[in-house]
């Protein structure tokens, strides 16, 4: 075996009494330190032995100054050529496993340098003698429950597990490496509590991955709960509480007076196979955002196959952009209780005999006057859907007060309606010049594709009188194909671009000014018309389970 008095054996003993020391008493400006991106990122551990050095707690700075002698600039778990003893020590056969433990409890520091020797012989957690203690805490998996404090890490040499609803308590700050993957068990979810922020950015060739803890192959929406962002932005509710959750959970709290207020950064990440029932019709969503002001950044996600919404919002201002949503099991896009954000670049596919709406809006739905009202701007957006027979599915069902400007878009291929205006608080809102519509395309809608707009007589006005087909001839280009250059057929289909003769290249309504938008996306849907590469590619999946 090997001989543990080794330089790099004893620079892993040395490492480890820091973890433990900073674990034990910590130190102002040094943030949670996960011990095998210490062995095996040299830069990582440079930086903190030299913090470590300069420390004003004296055992630690001790440390810090003898690990600075010993430090080499390699990874520490690679090496396979150290010097071999003639027989096993029994500590380390103890705990690889080839005798049962004895009376005598070996040390954590001494129990941990042994593994670490192990490691360095070639690997051993892979050939399958370690417990099954060992393996779950040495094998690249972690599981999380409870409440975090404070600074968290989590790196992408684990896979972190969720298990129940696991809440990041005021003041704290997530920080998820690019390439990570969460898995969420039954009836778990990911909370970040107003006044605790997630920094969650996936790179397009790294992205994060929420997913389900069930193997690939037997996952299917509702395996799990989803990612829930609660900030103190306004919201038109006072006492918003997130459903989903126990009533008298105060963490379940949110909305505010900061228009700015920052939930955190999501990036380049995937949410799938979400939205458990938490009890009879009330589940959480894949992405759930509950008063996130202007400073959070979503952008660059995908929710799929959630069984709930896909992202539901609850007032606050927060904007999207580039955002994927695909087999929402209910509403792809549900927003209300005041949400006046802004979004650019969204892509909605529904599958055939999955979902209502692409987007379901209200105001509140208690009180369909409450201020503030919602109101989010969209622009470049792409509803799809494959005139599924078994559900009739709308793009647009808007309710309850609710305002909004759609500019831009693309609606085709829905069983039912296109656009629906429902209740006349919501009708007022065109009076008021709080909904407006503009630059709009819709083709392939309803019974022979061309029923774009359901006849409201009778018992079937919900809206007073107001005649969608009327409003929207002059308000929206119907029956113009986009051209597509694959037409969706059903669930393994993802190809959304267009000709470059499609018409959405015309009529497209001029992008505001402003960092947020992109100027240049002068047409209509989510991509621009004759491109060869779609923006969803490289980080985007569609796995079936």
């Amino acid at each position: 075996m090997t001989d543990i008095s080794s330089p790099r054996a004893k620079l892993v003993e040395m490492l480890w009494q820091l973890k433990l020391g900073y674990d034990k008493q910590g130190d102002k400006g040094v943030r949670y330190i996960h011990f095998n991106t210490l062995l095996n990122d040299p830069a990582y551990r440079k930086e903190l032995i030299d913090q470590a050095a300069v420390s004003s707690n004296a055992e630690i700075s001790e440390l810090g100054l003898a690990l600075r002698r010993i430090n080499i600039n390699t990874a520490l778990t690679q090496g396979r050529h150290e010097r071999r003893v003639t027989t096993m020590n029994p500590d380390i056969a103890e705990t690889i496993g080839f005798k049962a433990p004895s009376s005598s409890t070996t040390s954590s520091l001494r129990k941990f340098l042994l593994i670490a020797a192990v490691l360095m012989l070639g690997g051993l957690v892979g050939a399958g003698i370690f417990s099954d203690e060992l393996k779950t805490r040495y094998s690249g998996t972690q599981v999380v429950s409870g409440s975090l404090q404070g600074e968290q890490l989590w790196t992408a040499d684990k896979t972190w597990v969720l298990d129940g609803i696991v809440y990041l308590e005021a003041g704290g700050r997530l920080v998820i490496e690019a390439g990570t993957v969460v898995q969420g068990r039954a009836a778990s979810a990911l909370l970040v509590t107003r006044d605790a922020t997630i920094h969650a950015r996936g790179t397009a060739s790294a992205p994060i991955v929420f997913t389900s803890a069930v193997a690939p192959g037997k996952r299917q929406a509702g395996d799990w709960g989803g990612l829930v962002l609660l900030g103190n932005a306004p919201v038109n509710n006072a006492d918003a509480h997130i459903e989903g959750l126990d009533a008298g959970d105060t963490r379940g709290l949110f909305g505010g007076q900061d228009a700015t207020d920052n939930c955190g950064v999501l990036e380049f990440a995937r949410i799938e196979f979400a939205g458990f029932e938490v009890y009879a019709n009330n589940e959480l969503n894949g992405l759930t955002l509950g008063g996130c002001g202007s400073k959070t950044i979503i952008r660059n996600v995908q929710v799929h196959r959630a069984l709930d919404d896909g992202i539901e919002i609850f007032g606050g201002n927060v904007d999207l952009r580039h955002i994927l949503i695909t087999g929402a099991a209910d509403d792809s896009l549900d927003w209300d209780m005041g949400w006046t954000g802004r979004v650019q670049f969204l892509q909605v596919q529904q599958y055939p005999g999955v979902g209502d709406n692409a987007f379901e809006a209200d105001n509140d739905a208690r009180n369909y006057y409450a201020e503030p009202v919602s109101e989010p701007t969209f622009y470049n957006v792409t509803l799809q859907s494959m005139q599924s027979g078994d559900k009739h599915q709308r793009a647009m069902t808007l309710r309850r007060g609710t305002g909004g400007h759609f500019h831009n878009m693309l609606i085709d291929g829905f069983s039912g309606e296109a656009i629906d205006i429902k209740d006349r608080s919501t009708v007022e809102r065109i009076e008021s010049g709080q909904l407006s519509f503009g630059g709009i395309l819709i083709a392939d809608i309803g019974s022979g594709g061309r029923s774009y707009f359901a006849a409201e007589t009778g018992d079937q006005d919900d809206d007073g009188g107001f005649d969608e087909a009327v409003y929207f001839s002059a308000k929206a280009d119907l029956g113009t194909s986009p051209q597509f250059v694959h037409r969706l057929q059903g669930e393994t289909d993802h190809d959304y671009r267009l000709a470059a003769s499609s018409p959405a290249r015309n009529h497209s309504q001029g992008i505001p000014q402003g960092e947020f938008w992109d100027e240049a996306a002068n047409y209509r849907g989510a991509f621009r018309p004759g491109a060869n590469v779609m923006w969803t590619e490289g980080w985007t999946a569609y796995p079936i389970n």
